[in-house]
């Protein structure tokens, strides 16, 4: 565990890397970031009765002693889709909030582990890396340019590195007096390019931003690339809207388009790709696209 004047050097650490903090979040949650000012742990969100996807995860952070805590990463988990990888979409939202690393000063503790917190057994504290150890998750040497500095390694990697069973990617875990990192320290929102019954996710996320009239971070619209990606966003997000949720049925019904079909057909030889597509068309429906087609107006 980090705290005391050791969160200064992990952030030093961070910044001399020019390593950016992520945090991806569904529509409905970002309004409700915004209205409590900033990136808050999901008991907050549960004390405060805000509007919030329910996650698979949520009983276990719960029994994990995690669910005030807030989580954050240090990849950019959308880019994996975007890059044309046979993966799903961001699992956690459409919308990823790029943080910079001075957010983690905000915090009593910092956590970083190779294991997710929603994981069963999870230990915050035993399984936290040290400073030295978190600036070994990564590839390159710290002193080596941007955008290598920011590489991190692979699982395989990791797993030769670390004596820990299946390593994951690294996920941060934030202990916070007001349990939320302030929204100031929010870079830029980098929105997945959706388009629902004629609405654009963007134009969505910029309405929520200006309703609030105190934020001035960046919107950007996600970049894919791999350019045939773009489409499939829409795509996929207009296949759940009419109850083809499956992989195996996207993969197979040809009134679907054929660069969708083969996307589906590749994630469908990946186990662990299909859990993690499950889960993302649970939240996105419950999170982005119902708020999207309904029509809903986000307090």
């Amino acid at each position: 565990m980090i705290s005391g004047k050791e969160i200064q050097s992990l952030v030093n650490l961070l910044l001399e890397r020019q390593v950016s903090l992520f945090h991806a979040c569904q529509l409905i949650d970002f309004n409700s970031y915004l209205i409590l000012g900033g990136i808050p742990s999901r008991e907050l969100l549960e004390l405060r009765n805000m509007s919030f996807t329910p996650f698979k995860s949520d009983s276990i952070d719960i029994e994990n002693g995690v669910w005030d805590k807030v989580f954050g990463n240090i990849v950019d988990f959308g880019d994996i889709f975007a890059k044309g990888k046979p993966w799903p979409p961001t699992v956690y939202g459409p919308i990823q909030l790029q943080i910079h690393p001075n957010a983690l000063l905000e915090a009593s503790d910092v956590a970083i582990c190779l294991r997710s917190a929603g994981a069963k057994g999870f230990n915050r504290e035993s399984e936290a890396l040290t400073i030295d150890e978190i600036d070994r998750v990564f590839y390159y040497p710290r002193n080596t340019p941007f955008p290598e500095s920011i590489q991190v390694k692979s699982q395989s990697l990791l797993a030769e590195d670390f004596a820990k069973p299946k390593p994951q990617s690294p996920e941060i875990s934030c202990s916070v007096s007001n349990q939320t990192l302030s929204a100031r320290y929010i870079i830029v929102a980098w929105v997945d390019p959706y388009v629902l019954n004629g609405q654009n996710l963007l134009d969505r996320v910029v309405d929520v931003v200006e309703s609030k009239q105190e934020f001035n971070f960046h919107i950007r619209l996600r970049s894919c690339r791999d350019t045939s990606r773009k489409h499939l966003y829409s795509e996929i997000a207009e296949c759940i809207c009419q109850g083809i949720t499956s992989l195996n049925n996207i993969a197979h019904d040809n009134n679907i388009s054929t660069s969708l079909r083969k996307y589906a057909q590749q994630v469908l030889n990946n186990s662990e790709a299909v859990r993690q597509f499950n889960r993302y068309v649970k939240y996105l429906l419950h999170g982005t696209i119902r708020p999207m087609t309904n029509g809903r107006i986000l307090d």
